[in-house]
């Protein structure tokens, strides 16, 4: 009997593990002979799922300044970080590298990226690390900061970071929302031990299912792929819907007892974490009233964490600052409530302060420090008095070689007659949608992009029956940046075919515009003629 039993468990194991080996099988000759599913295995919208939002490496797009309302160009590096440059693998392996986590406070997207703190910080302290003589790293600074983040989000953020040991100091920039962020998103719960555990926002039972191109091949044969695209998408903006709603909630009604013990959790993990990779962490307060910051300052100590204290900073250097409303502080927007060049400036140069003491640089003198910033600045403000030091011009040289790759995609009133919705614009491989004033439709409504090659072979197979390669994707627009880009394949194009439908469960699909360019030569930058429906 038992030899029976065990004959029966060898055969039910040799059948599974020849089952998992055939879709292994199926899984790798899927990605290397047929990768159909290769932008929906890597879409950054399933990821959003876990983390909300995301900033995709290579990313550009523009933002308008909150008093003067002109637009911007921001962009995202190789490691989708707001930095005016890109780093390799042995750049962080060769240098000192902080980084700094945290909400839009941090990614300051509202402000060109050269005013934010963490550039003239960057400055600052290789001017340091100059200094110091032979021997002395370079230093990174790098913002991982990213609009609506709270603890949670930034923590994620570090623990899913390819070169997170890379990282020598960390700094968490806490904002008063982010206790309420926590409990909102659900990312983490605390377990019946009190202990932290992933909660209901987490769909990481669901992430290696969808990095895998098998499963989207069997939705594609049961004709089911385009209702789970859809299905995916709604619960994306399901999950959105209800943390906000929540947030709300606990802004008008209080924050629940719970929201403290969370924080405390997340905090000590975090901590744990950066100091077993060999980093410091430290604990940023923001120079603004921080209305909750007793009870969370209270954990901070318990929990021996490191802070610096910018508001206390501020008043040392501007004793008026302590006595100043932040509604009507000077280091404010006038029309927002996040903080302007000018404090990220002053933001600077307390964090230089701090660092260049953890860092062991020779310390500037505080005239030294004034010169550097007139330096710094005057690479992208003209100044005959100040001319900018070479290591500022080189960031100039950078900056202004992203806007002017850019500057094609925003046009002026002179430049172009309003057609349709959105104009259209190419520019080094890049198919520009630019429109100046967003609706909700333009948030809801679907794109469709149709690419005609020159040479049919250059299709993938499925696609060369039909003549081109489509694309079909949301908007992924919002009412400051009114733009939306996506790279045309490098093969040769002879023309593209774009355009906005609806679809309606009863009435199907309607076209709600349609734009057409035939690719004569090399296509330059310039406005794509577009066409209205009937």
């Amino acid at each position: 009997m038992k030899t029976k039993v065990a004959g029966i468990l060898a055969n039910a194991a040799l059948l599974l593990a020849s089952c998992l080996a055939g879709l292994l099988l199926c899984e790798a000759g899927l990605r290397l002979f047929h990768p159909k599913y290769a932008y929906l295995a890597e879409a950054p919208f399933l990821r959003d799922l876990n983390l909300i939002r995301t900033r995709i490496p290579g990313n550009r797009g523009f933002f308008r300044h909150p008093d003067t309302g002109a637009p911007h160009p921001f962009f995202h590096n190789n490691h989708g970080l707001r930095q005016h440059r890109d780093f390799s693998a042995e750049d962080l392996e060769n240098s000192v590298n902080i980084g700094f986590f945290g909400d839009s406070f941090t990614e300051n997207i509202r402000m060109k990226a050269q005013f934010s703190f963490t550039e003239p910080l960057d400055y600052l302290l290789n001017i340091g690390a100059e200094g110091a003589g032979e021997g002395q790293r370079s230093i990174n600074v790098l913002n991982f900061g990213v609009v609506g983040y709270g603890t949670a989000q930034s923590l994620l953020r570090y623990e899913m970071l390819d070169f997170r040991e890379a990282l020598d100091h960390v700094f968490y920039v806490y904002c008063e929302n982010d206790p309420a962020n926590n409990l909102a998103n659900g990312l983490f719960r605390l377990d019946d031990a009190g202990q932290l555990a992933r909660g209901e926002g987490s769909s990481g039972r669901f992430t290696l299912l969808s990095r895998l191109h098998l499963p989207y091949l069997i939705l594609d044969a049961g004709g089911r792929l385009s209702a789970h695209l859809e299905e995916l998408e709604a619960k994306a903006r399901r999950f959105k819907d209800k943390v906000n709603q929540r947030r709300k909630d606990y802004q008008a009604q209080g924050l629940p007892s719970s929201a403290f013990p969370l924080f405390r959790q997340m905090l000590r993990r975090w901590k744990a974490a950066a100091e077993s990779n060999g980093a410091s962490f430290r604990l940023l307060w923001l120079p603004r009233e921080n209305y909750d910051a007793p009870g969370v300052a209270a954990i901070v100590e318990e929990e021996g964490v490191e802070t610096v204290n910018l508001r206390d900073c501020f008043g040392a250097r501007d004793p008026a600052h302590l006595r100043t409303p932040w509604t009507h502080s000077p280091y404010r927007f006038e029309r927002d409530n996040h903080w302007n060049e000018a404090g990220n400036q002053l933001a600077a140069v307390c964090l230089h302060r701090v660092l260049e003491s953890a860092l062991d640089l020779p310390r500037l003198s505080e005239e030294s420090v004034a010169l550097a910033l007139r330096r710094y600045y005057s690479a992208f403000e003209a100044s005959p008095h100040f001319p900018a030091s070479p290591q500022a011009e080189a960031i100039r040289g950078k900056y202004a070689a992203l806007e002017r790759e850019l500057r094609p995609w925003v046009p002026s009133p002179a430049e172009l007659l309003r057609r349709a919705r959105f104009d259209l614009y190419l520019h080094d491989g890049w198919l520009a949608y630019v429109k100046e004033g967003c609706t909700q439709a333009d948030s809801e409504d679907r794109f469709f992009l149709h690419v005609f090659p020159a040479d049919v072979q250059d299709l993938p197979p499925d696609k060369r029956e039909h003549g081109f390669d489509s694309l079909i994707f949301g908007a992924g627009i919002n009412e400051t940046s009114c733009t939306l880009w996506r790279k045309l394949p490098s093969y040769a194009i002879d023309r593209i075919r774009t355009g906005q439908f609806s679809w309606d469960a009863e009435r199907g699909y309607k076209n709600l515009w349609e734009a057409e360019f035939v690719f004569e030569a090399e296509p330059t930058a310039g406005p794509i003629q577009e066409s209205l429906p009937p």
